[in-house]
């Protein structure tokens, strides 16, 4: 598998000569040493419309030096660091990028082919800042760049290219022109060295004269090629808008960070998945009256989809995980309990299986030309947003009315639940409940950047909720399940007392899961919670 760390580095520019300025006495540093220069030389790859860079990330492969190789580097999520996937230069080799780093590429890519944008050639002079144990705590190097950037004349490519497995690189010429630019650079990197440290050495360098670095390196041989991908269009500070946008473009970050990880086959990833569909699609729906008429309406419908397909397999794995606890339940306990662990077990392993093969289905759904479609309509949404007049209203007054609302409606289909006798009616009314009350949590989650701590309270309370509601669900839909698995095996004569052994584990789950939604109700309910100033 691929190397993943995080990254924690400052870049700064300024004058084109001269020597790095004297980092000693640093906080921590005992004494400062030379390391070897390098020589590097590394080749930037992305599509013919730069689409890898135009969402926050970089892949380049490179020769020489201590960190040869391939690095992916991939934009912060939820504020944190940039993340890094490494892999040897050999893993992949200049034709073809690493099967591993690939699946990360998969969504950003979308089908087109990968190649050589930009070559730098670097000369690379570094010092080691050391600690009393001669631990390494940063290093800190002076490059001079030569840059070269392949091929000027780059379009972006039509929204909805046909789809490809595998990201491919230099498997074709990739441009017809070339521009040639240089620069200096000072880059530090903590080892073992903290914040603290950074901060130092950062005021240390502006003391020299220099200045945060505006761009990367492949930013700077993109600039002068007129090539930098633009900015997307944002609305005034404090709007509803504004706010709106900010939380559809976080989550369309981690839509693509969960497909990579849905790809890879990660524990919990297609849930992770389908909760960011949700929230998305949430957003669109419950916000849709800030945009021009309709224009919610297509998005909305294709992540409604998506979330379709992602649920098939979620249900699979609560039913393998479900089942499985109770196959070990079983096992542990007394009388009839461990001989019937074999078959629960049998039936925990039949929903595996179905798991494994939903989630394929998913995986050929994430490389289908809809899905790629998608993400592009929510490029092009994110790019030029289709506001209309009252997205210029006050952030606050909007979130709060959105709250509101939702809490309302939560508050109605809870009691309603609440009120309506056993049985199948009301297992229905307690799962609308749920749906309900994420929608509230999802709203007070899009008012959270903006309201701080009201909006935190209250999507606490409503995840509560969401939560008693969702394991009753979860137990109904086992319980269900079983019972058709019994009716099944029962026709091709096979015993099933230990399906209505688990049947009746599941309904009694379900019974207990509803004993503190009353008091949970109230507490999301609470009007203090919407009165966002």
């Amino acid at each position: 598998m691929a190397h993943k760390n995080l990254e924690r580095e400052e870049t700064y520019e300024g004058a084109a000569t001269g020597p790095v300025p004297d980092l000693g006495g640093l906080p921590g540093v005992a004494r400062v040493t030379a390391v070897p220069a390098e020589e590097l030389d590394t080749v930037y790859y992305d599509t013919d419309g730069l689409a890898l860079l135009a969402s926050g990330c970089t892949l380049r492969r490179r020769s020489g030096g201590h960190d040869a190789g391939w690095r992916l580097t991939l934009p912060a999520g939820g504020g944190g660091p940039r993340q890094e996937v490494r892999r040897p230069a050999a893993a992949g080799g200049p034709d073809e990028v690493p099967p591993d780093i690939a699946r990360h590429l998969a969504a950003r890519a979308r089908g087109r082919e990968v190649v050589p944008v930009a070559r730098l050639r670097t000369h690379r002079e570094r010092r080691s800042l050391l600690d009393k144990r001669d631990r390494v705590l940063a290093e800190v190097a002076r490059d001079d760049v030569s840059a070269q950037v392949l091929g000027t004349g780059r379009t972006a490519p039509p929204a909805g290219a046909g789809p490809s497995r595998t990201p491919r690189s230099g498997g074709r010429d990739a441009g017809t022109g070339t521009t040639l630019t240089a620069w200096s650079q000072v880059g530090i990197e903590l080892k073992h060295g903290g914040g603290k440290l950074l901060t130092a050495a950062g005021h240390r360098l502006r003391e020299a004269g220099l200045r945060p670095a505006v761009a990367t390196g492949l930013g700077h041989a993109l600039a002068a090629a007129d090539l930098a991908p633009r900015a997307p269009a944002v609305p005034p500070s404090g709007t509803a808008g504004d706010a709106v946008l900010a939380r559809l473009r976080s989550q369309t970050a981690e839509l693509l960070a969960a497909d990579a990880a849905v790809r890879g086959g990660e524990p919990d990833a297609v849930h992770r998945m389908r909760m960011t569909v949700r929230r998305l699609r949430s957003a669109l729906k419950t916000y849709r009256r800030l945009f021009l008429p309709g224009s919610t309406r297509p998005l909305a419908g294709e992540l409604g989809r998506l979330g379709r397909v992602l649920g098939e397999a979620r249900d699979h794995e609560v039913l393998a995980e479900r089942l499985a606890a109770d196959a070990a339940a079983l096992r542990d306990g007394d009388r009839i309990g461990p001989a019937l662990a074999g078959p629960a077990g049998a039936v925990a392993a039949g929903e595996a299986a179905a798991y494994r093969q939903a989630w394929r289905r998913v995986c050929r759904e994430l490389d289908g030309a809809r899905y790629y479609a998608l993400l592009d309509a929510l490029d092009v949404f994110l790019a030029a947003p289709p506001l209309g007049p009252k997205a210029d209203r006050d952030a606050r007054r909007e979130l709060r009315s959105a709250a509101r609302k939702a809490q309302r409606a939560a508050d109605r289909r809870s009691g309603r639940a609440l009120a309506t006798g056993p049985g199948p009616e009301r297992d229905r009314a307690l799962h609308s409940a749920r749906k309900a009350a994420k929608r509230l949590r999802y709203a007070a989650e899009t008012a959270r950047p903006v309201v701080g701590g009201p909006a935190r309270r209250l999507a606490k309370r409503a995840k509560a909720v969401q939560q008693a509601l969702g394991e009753h669900q979860d137990a109904v839909v086992t319980a269900r399940t079983l019972h058709a698995l019994a009716e099944r095996d029962h026709a091709a004569g096979r015993d099933t007392f230990v399906h209505g052994v688990l049947y009746a584990r599941h309904r009694a789950a379900a019974d207990r899961s509803e004993h503190d939604l009353p008091a949970l109700r109230a507490r999301a309910g609470r009007k203090g919670l919407t009165r966002f100033r």
